[in-house]
């Protein structure tokens, strides 16, 4: 018998790892999707997305204020938002300048950030924006010109008389 003591032996506390075509072609499929969601600018969206959100609550904000009226339709504010956004692309910066200037009461306001709430009123109001022949509909029904008449009018889609007949002078002194 022998005085060394002798080895037995048993499981490795290192797992054997063996590199195969299918692990190293899985690793780098696995690498590649992650770079590709990292990289990707549909992950810049992801991150943009809490932004536009709090763009639309400070412009949903701005507009309570300056309308007087909580009851806004949500909805109809963001597509009054993304309308006003296309069209003047400075548009969410100059939000954060009229919230900055705007004190109790818009009758303060001066400047551009006058015409910025001018904006957003008339958009309310009259449901488009923009004033000349590229101003884009947003609503008509809805628009807040017709809330301030509201049970007592209603906004007709057609004309009483014939096609044209508003344009004709009307006549004076009919029994």
């Amino acid at each position: 018998m022998s005085n060394h003591a002798s080895v037995i032996p048993g499981p490795s506390p290192v797992p054997a790892f063996t590199l195969s075509r299918r692990r190293l072609l899985g690793a780098a499929c696995v690498g590649a999707a992650a770079g590709v969601l990292l990289l990707n600018p549909v992950g810049s969206a992801w991150a943009a997305a809490p932004k536009a959100e709090t763009e639309l609550a400070t412009f949903m904000t701005l507009s309570q204020r300056l309308t007087g009226r909580n009851d806004l339709d949500g909805k109809l504010g963001q597509s009054l938002y993304e309308a006003l956004t296309k069209r003047d692309a400075a548009f969410a910066k100059d939000l954060g300048e009229l919230q900055g200037k705007l004190g109790k009461t818009p009758q303060g306001l001066s400047g551009h950030p006058q015409e910025v709430a001018r904006q957003i009123l008339a958009a309310w109001y009259l449901g488009l924006v923009g004033s000349d022949h590229t101003a884009t509909v947003v609503t008509y029904q809805d628009a807040l010109m017709f809330k301030a008449v509201d049970g007592a009018l209603k906004p007709r889609a057609f004309c009483f008389g014939s096609p044209g007949s508003w344009a004709e002078k009307p006549v004076v002194g009919r029994a």
